[in-house]
């Protein structure tokens, strides 16, 4: 008897549980009636009947749980599932108002805006696959702000970033933990900072770099101060020529460490060689079409730029609760016998943060001389763009909430040499991210 009420009770289970879930209340009356009957007849004993119920019930129930997760997983892999959770979107949009200065030129006055969004993905812990279009011009590498002009045209987007970046030990222990290879067009790898001499903030070099961070202290050291080493190495691809001239690369390597000081202090500083191969006597078009304000004889540039810098940036102890800095940066252009050096230093105080009224303030002077970096990557605000500027750079920025911020930013800059032309430049921005 115990074997007919299982198989009753697994025929039962298997039929009332195939059916969808509003059908099951009529379905479970139908049981109650079969089992009665079934009682009625003897073929099974009230135990029994208690028995089969209880185990439909559980069955059921045990039925309904897992339809719920199958269809759990079914929304989520709609939805991108695993995937999409390895994956970082990221963007911005910043507004700009911007009135030039210019003598003897003509006064300027435009409205700009700069917008870019991509994505970070990680398959796997030791990959990363970056991608980032932005607004800007072709031809233009230290800038991706957009005009507004020509009767609301539509404005192009470029792609600004397509690199992948392995770490190969990535989670690790040990110095090679932070080694990291990475190829592509990418965001600077080097330690800059802001009004530097060699590098717009908005270059996106292409090629290949290696990164080693030391991820701890350097031991033994660490009893007097704490000292982590970095370096980075890369090779980049300047320009492709049709003819086999030698094609105008940038060779770079950078060793610095950051390092804490007494007082919660601390130091990052950095050396670094770039080399420059295949620009001296090559004709300007063959290498950029942006303008670089560099020596050129006949259309020709007549140095090489190979250029040493030194890079640093100092964090003070705080001044009435707000943090204070200072930064600078140095470059001398071994390849060119004059006009060849060029300095930096700034001063910062305050800090935005998504915090209404919250500030940021500060000062620089910069000087940067015709032959001591290549002016197609250097800072293109500062005077108009290019090398052979000096001058002072105030700006102020507060923040609105954890999406957006206003800033202000005015140039006062005069040639160094030729003209002496002189500049003053005002930049409103509205910052936003998403």
């Amino acid at each position: 008897m115990k074997r007919v009420a299982r198989f009753t009770a697994f025929i039962l289970g298997c039929v009332l549980t195939a059916g969808s879930t509003p059908a099951w209340a009529g379905e479970n009356e139908m049981m109650d009636i079969l089992i009665h009957k079934l009682v009625k007849k003897g073929v099974l004993s009230r135990e029994d009947a208690r028995e089969i119920k209880q185990e439909v019930a559980e069955e059921s129930a045990r039925m309904t749980k897992a339809r719920a997760e199958e269809v759990k997983d079914t929304a989520k892999g709609m939805k991108g599932g695993a995937w999409l959770d390895k994956v970082k979107w990221k963007g911005d949009l910043r507004l700009r108002h911007e009135t030039q200065k210019r003598e003897p030129a003509v006064d300027r006055n435009r409205q700009r805006f700069r917008l870019r969004f991509g994505f970070v993905a990680t398959p796997v812990d030791t990959l990363e696959v970056g991608v980032q279009l932005a607004s800007g011009a072709s031809g233009d590498p230290t800038s991706t702000n957009q005009s507004f002009s020509s009767s609301f045209d539509k404005k192009a987007i470029f792609i600004d970033q397509a690199y992948g970046k392995y770490t190969p030990w990535e989670g690790g222990s040990g110095l090679f933990s932070g080694l990291s290879l990475i190829g592509g067009k990418m965001e600077n790898p080097l330690f800059t900072v802001s009004e530097g001499m060699v590098w717009d903030g908005d270059v996106t070099p292409e090629g290949v770099a290696v990164q080693l961070k030391a991820p701890d202290p350097v031991p033994g050291l660490d009893r007097i101060l704490s000292v982590k080493p970095f370096l980075t190495a890369g090779a980049y691809a300047f320009s492709e020529l049709s003819g086999d001239y030698g094609d105008p690369g940038l060779f770079v390597f950078q060793g610095g460490a950051e390092i804490a000081l007494p007082m919660k202090m601390k130091l990052k500083t950095a050396g670094a060689y770039h080399e420059m191969t295949g620009v001296e006597g090559k004709q300007t078009s063959d290498i950029t079409a942006a303008s670089t304000r560099n020596t050129v004889e006949r259309g020709y540039f007549r140095d090489d730029y190979d250029m040493v810098t030194f890079t640093n940036h100092l964090s003070l102890p705080k001044i009435l609760g707000q943090p204070v800095s200072l930064r600078g940066d140095y470059v001398h252009n071994t390849g060119a016998k004059d006009d060849n050096g060029g300095w930096m230093a700034g001063l910062d105080v305050g800090k935005v943060t998504e915090k209404f009224g919250s500030w940021q303030t500060g000062y620089s002077y910069k000087r940067l001389e015709s032959d001591a970096a290549f002016g197609a990557i250097s800072d293109s605000d500062f005077g108009t763009g290019g090398t052979n500027h000096k001058g002072h750079i105030l700006y102020a920025s507060m923040g609105l909430n954890e999406w957006a911020s206003v800033g202000l930013k005015y140039f006062r800059t005069d040639e160094i040499e030729g003209s002496q032309a002189h500049h003053d430049t005002f930049q409103a921005d509205l910052q936003m991210k998403f």
